[in-house]
């Protein structure tokens, strides 16, 4: 019935016009709430012309494929294999490779929404019951997504990110799998308890989070998707599937997927130009970009104490914040690296003092920002803001 609903005023773009037609509360004892009504409107960004849009040889759209990653709530051709993503920037991936000979759901397709903390609705739940792959990013960064395949009767095959990385050490290779066997290898990083805070306190409260979100597991930073070389790996995983489970458009895919890797290379290459024959170092409210920072040669020179508390509870210590603020102050680092969707009093603070010191503020983001509607763009615009910063 909700499917039916959803179909039959998808062209509604108010979600209070929704709010009268879905007046029931619980539906096959799942309650609907503000968060679904928001995912049935939000979730359908599209870009009726992408032709229009300005691209650079870097982010031209695979041949046979859109710009945009189909992201409404309902499957559009069932004729063709479905991939569910947990964000716009996964689901990219899966976009180009896939062309349009794929739909592509996403969860997470919102700046205001948090990846780590997105509440799945009932619609997520029966998407992914469609979908022949999902796709997530793993490491801990997005665990609803890994509990919702594994929620679900007709299990689809798990693609996690991290696992296909290679990057942390307490992955193996289950990359590639059933949902139901990959969540016996997944790994549900523990959060290595910080180390005592010193002395020093009160320490600075983080306006506007009662919780603090955990971005970074122990050493490992599981925001893998700035890392172009796990990009290369997703894609390949995505071809790979999607051929098994539609041969007669093998083919397409196999090309998608080579032209994309070719625009992840170029990527790359453009990458490690903004830090050649410089001496660039960045202090990083968030470890989110740091393996595109290594591409870039930017060396991360955020206190070790910074990064530590700020992942507590009870946030950065005044001596810590003070330390942190003189290195801006005093042009010791010659960028700020702040993540423009958790902002909070501290990082506020230092962007102030950062202009205040003419040090370059760099923005970066988890999700698409406005504008943005494919990974090679996303990447690109973030390549192109740091090489404003550091003229």
């Amino acid at each position: 019935m909700i499917n039916a609903l959803i179909n039959k005023y998808a062209f509604f773009s108010r979600p209070f016009l929704l709010l009268r037609l879905l007046k029931t509360p619980t539906i096959a004892g799942v309650t609907l709430t503000l968060s679904l009504l928001g995912g049935l409107t939000g979730c359908q960004k599209q870009t009726d012309n992408p032709s229009t849009s300005k691209q650079s040889a870097s982010n031209q759209s695979p041949s046979n494929s859109s710009a945009t990653t189909v992201s409404s709530n309902t499957v559009i051709d069932s004729q063709l294999p479905t991939v569910y993503a947990t964000t716009n920037v996964w689901g990219s991936v899966a976009k180009a490779v896939g062309g349009d000979k794929v739909n592509v759901i996403v969860g997470v397709d919102d700046l205001s929404q948090d990846p780590h903390d997105y509440q799945a609705t009932a619609t997520d739940k029966l998407n992914v019951t469609k979908s022949a792959v999902m796709l997530v990013n793993g490491g801990g960064y997005d665990d609803w997504g890994i509990s919702l395949a594994e929620s679900v009767s007709h299990k689809p095959v798990l693609i996690n990110a991290v696992a296909l990385s290679g990057l942390s050490p307490n992955t193996d290779n289950a990359a590639d799998e059933p949902a139901s066997e990959q969540h016996q290898h997944d790994t549900q990083h523990e959060i290595k308890t910080a180390d005592p805070q010193p002395s020093d306190h009160p320490h600075v409260p983080s306006e506007g989070h009662s919780e603090v979100h955990s971005h970074s597991h122990g050493d490992f930073n599981e925001h893998v998707f700035f890392s172009l070389d796990t990009a290369k790996k997703v894609a390949e995983a995505v071809n790979k599937q999607l051929a098994a489970t539609s041969p007669a458009n093998q083919a397409i895919y196999a090309k998608n997927t080579q032209q994309f890797i070719q625009q992840i290379d170029a990527l790359k290459v453009k990458a490690q130009q903004i830090g050649q024959r410089k001496a660039i170092t960045a202090f990083a409210t968030e470890p989110v970009i740091g393996y595109l920072l290594a591409d870039m040669g930017i060396k991360d020179v955020t206190p070790k104490a910074y990064v530590v508390q700020s992942e507590t509870d009870a946030g950065v210590s005044v001596k810590v914040l003070n330390d942190s603020k003189s290195l801006l102050s005093n042009k010791q680092v010659g960028l700020l690296v702040v993540n423009a969707q958790t902002e909070d009093a501290t990082s506020k603070q230092l962007i102030t003092l950062a202009k205040a010191s003419t040090v370059p503020v760099v923005a970066v983001y988890e999700t698409f920002p406005d504008g943005v509607t494919s990974y090679t763009q996303f990447i690109e615009k973030t390549l192109d803001d740091f090489a404003v910063a550091t003229r």
